[in-house]
This record gives C-alpha cells, sequence and structure tokens, in this order.
C-alpha cells in the first residue's frame, strides 16, 4: 500500500510482542447459556455439576464433573449428558474484527487491476477455529477517512486485526491518530512487517498483505491473545520429526518460521510467500534468532499448524 516511508519505530522480538498483547487478555466475563450439542471447545464459566448419578463413573448427585475453566472436549459432552446435564454455562467466545485493506481486493470475481481478498478471509477460519467470535469486514481501500471509521466500528470488539498494512503506510498513520502503536515490526521472518497498536484499550494487529506472512503473524501472535481472552489453555502444536530435503536459509537477525512440504519422512523447504504456498505446506520449521540454519540430512521439528485443537 502507497504511503510515507517507514518510521523506523523499534521493532521488538516475538516475546515482547506475545507479552504486550498479552497484557491486554483480561478473559471475557461475559457468558453463554448453551446447549451440549454446540458445546465443544467452549470453557466452561461455572463448575459442571451432576443431575443424576452415573453408575460405574463414581458420580453422584451434585457431585462436580468438571470445573470451572475447563475447555470442553466431544467425550466430555458424553459423560454430561450421562449426568443429566443439558447445558451449560460457557465463557463467550472473544470477539474479534478481521478488517482487510488495500486498493483493488474483492470478495468475487476480480476483474482488470483486480485481486480476490484471501489473507483476511483465510485468518477469519482460523480465528473462528481458535475460539474467536469472528467478525469478518469488506476490504477498506486505502483512504484514511474510510480506514479511520472501519477501526473505529470495531473497537466494541475485544481484538482487531488489520491485514495488508506495512509500516509507514496510510493504515499505520490512521491508527498512529487514534491510539499508540507499540511496534511497527516484529522479528519474525516471513511478517517482519508485522505491527502492534492500541487503540482505546482495544489490542490491534497489524498484518502484511502477504498470505504467508500474514499467518506466521496470526499463529504467532493471535491465537494466544485469542485464548487468553478465552481463558482457554494453548496448547502446544502437534509435531513430528523429519529429515530436511534441503537446507534452510534463514535470516539470523529474526526468528524464522519455513513451511515445509511433507512426503514421508522427508520435510522439503517451500519458497514464496503467496497463497499458493501457504496453502502446499504440510508444517512449518522453526529457526530461532542467532541459530546456525539446519542443512540437508539434518533432522528438523516441523510443527502441524493446522491442527487446531
Amino acid at each position: 500500500m502507497a504511503g510515507a516511508s517507514p518510521t523506523d519505530v523499534e521493532e521488538c522480538t516475538l516475546e515482547t510482542a506475545r507479552r504486550q498483547l498479552g497484557s491486554y487478555a483480561v478473559p471475557v466475563d461475559r457468558t453463554d447459556r448453551i446447549p451440549l450439542s454446540v458445546a465443544v471447545g467452549r470453557v466452561l464459566a461455572t463448575d459442571a455439576t451432576a443431575n443424576d448419578r452415573i453408575s460405574g463413573a463414581d458420580v453422584g448427585v451434585d457431585d462436580t464433573v468438571f470445573q470451572r475453566g475447563h475447555q470442553l472436549r466431544p467425550a466430555d459432552l458424553g459423560l454430561l449428558k450421562a449426568a443429566g446435564v443439558n447445558e451449560v454455562l460457557a465463557r463467550q467466545r472473544p470477539q474479534v474484527g478481521i478488517v482487510p485493506t488495500g486498493d483493488g481486493l474483492v470478495e468475487y470475481d476480480a476483474g482488470p487491476d483486480e485481486r480476490v481478498e484471501t489473507a483476511g478471509f483465510t485468518l477469519a477460519q482460523y480465528a473462528d477455529r481458535w475460539g474467536g467470535k469472528v467478525t469478518y469486514r469488506n476490504a477498506v481501500a486505502d483512504d484514511a477517512p474510510a480506514l479511520r471509521m472501519a477501526v473505529q466500528r470495531d473497537l466494541t470488539r475485544d481484538v482487531v486485526v488489520l491485514t495488508g498494512t506495512e509500516p509507514g503506510d496510510t493504515v499505520r498513520e490512521v491508527v498512529r491518530e487514534l491510539g499508540d502503536i507499540v511496534a511497527d515490526r516484529v522479528a519474525i521472518a516471513p511478517g517482519r512487517e508485522t505491527g502492534l497498536a492500541v487503540v482505546q484499550d482495544r489490542p490491534v494487529l497489524l498484518l502484511p498483505e502477504s498470505p504467508v506472512a500474514a499467518r506466521v503473524g496470526a499463529v504467532q501472535l493471535l491465537r494466544p491473545l485469542l485464548k487468553g481472552f478465552g481463558d482457554a489453555p494453548l496448547s502446544d502444536h502437534p509435531t513430528r520429526q523429519a529429515t530436511l530435503a534441503d537446507s534452510l536459509e534463514t535470516d539470523p537477525a529474526v526468528r524464522s518460521f519455513v513451511p515445509v512440504a511433507l512426503e514421508d519422512s522427508a520435510a522439503t523447504p517451500l519458497s514464496g510467500t503467496d497463497l499458493a504456498t501457504a496453502t502446499r505446506a504440510d508444517g512449518w520449521v522453526t529457526v530461532p534468532a542467532d541459530e546456525p540454519d539446519p542443512g540437508a540430512g539434518d533432522t528438523a521439528t516441523v510443527e502441524d499448524w493446522d491442527y487446531i485443537p
């Protein structure tokens, strides 16, 4: 997006970015009373107690089946049903507004000089699976008044995510006028253009246009933020060991995340930051800053980011 030159606001590490965002992730105190049929993944706002005795399970009437703060799994619902529980009081899902930005973005049927918006749409699917209640907006053009209205409209949400932005562009200028830019860059690759801001005590995540970079920023920053708001456990991604088919080449100044394609026990690094690369990735290899790049034949730990508990 066009705009002024980057401001070179201090770059922060991924750990610092997580702490900064996490300081705003006060667990949502709103609650929903919901039937068991739609309760998978929800976090209990109160203890779930038995209405009926469960023979053979050592559960009696009024016994606590699951404690407050427990995130319900499919098997848990069967136990609750056996205990005569038909609905639970769950913590409301944190609300997240996702606003794609940039000129020429359309939802469908791109014409000349247009392109279909995918980064924000894809992130909306992830955020929903991570426990967020998502409002996915139509793309907003590179126009300061329109961008200002878009940001202000979603300040009723717990967190706002803007895609298609980089340091020095119109989006950052508008956000800086409305609040504070905490960091214009985060030391990750891809996605070094990721920024953090706060507007009216709402965390605002500023993600690049690249689908791969936006996914890295969302997995590393939005996912833990939503788990914090939802008072839900942040579990590790499943991993597997694989042998690298080629050497990795990363920037030693930042923490790097390399998408790989898996075939049997071999992991082939993928180049590019486009939608095809993001889609073809079977997993991701992390290379911390200041550590040597793994070479061909080395064993690497591959994280499955598409497994979403």
